[in-house]
């Protein structure tokens, strides 16, 4: 019996010490991918695999459509966008909106964007085409979860003070 003991303490003991191992490398994952979790990174990708959608043409998804299916936005985006979209129809019930909200404006870089400059203090992002560098645009990122993700673009959740006139 006092074998038994001994072997469900030994084995106790060591399982509790490998939760509180495992709990501590989690942690520390955490707190790695936090720091490493660069704000103007995630504007970049989710600009550019926009991109990539509005290549694809005839077969390329609407913009609602893609950022619902997106999770590099926000809740918060995702409604104003709606909320544009509608707003838009119920104006002009053919056309809706005269631009792209996102590019905020009806052409775009084809190429792609890169990082123009980034602030650190606002979270605000803003990029450029890669051939058309005149085309610049404003993103706001947000933590949310740990993971920075896209709450404005374009004239989604961008004041008028912070896009950029084309």
């Amino acid at each position: 019996m006092k074998q038994i003991i001994l072997i469900l303490t030994i084995f106790l003991s060591a399982s509790c010490g490998q939760n509180k191992d495992t709990k501590k490398a989690t942690e520390e994952n955490t707190i790695v991918s936090k720091k490493n979790s660069i704000p103007s990174d995630n504007a970049v990708k989710f600009i550019n695999s926009y991109v990539e959608n509005c290549n694809k043409m005839k077969e390329s998804i609407g913009v609602v459509e893609w950022v619902n299916s997106n999770s590099m936005t926000t809740n918060i985006f995702k409604t104003e966008l709606k909320k544009i979209m509608k707003e838009a129809y119920k104006i002009d019930p053919e056309l809706g909106l005269d631009s792209d909200p996102i590019f905020d404006a009806q052409d775009y870089p084809e190429k792609g964007f890169e990082l123009e400059s980034f602030d650190s203090k606002t979270n605000y992002v803003v990029v450029k085409g890669k051939d058309w560098t005149d085309f610049k645009l404003t993103l706001r990122m947000v933590l949310e979860n740990e993971n920075w993700l896209v709450d404005g673009c374009g004239i989604i959740n961008i004041s008028d003070d912070k896009r950029i006139a084309i």
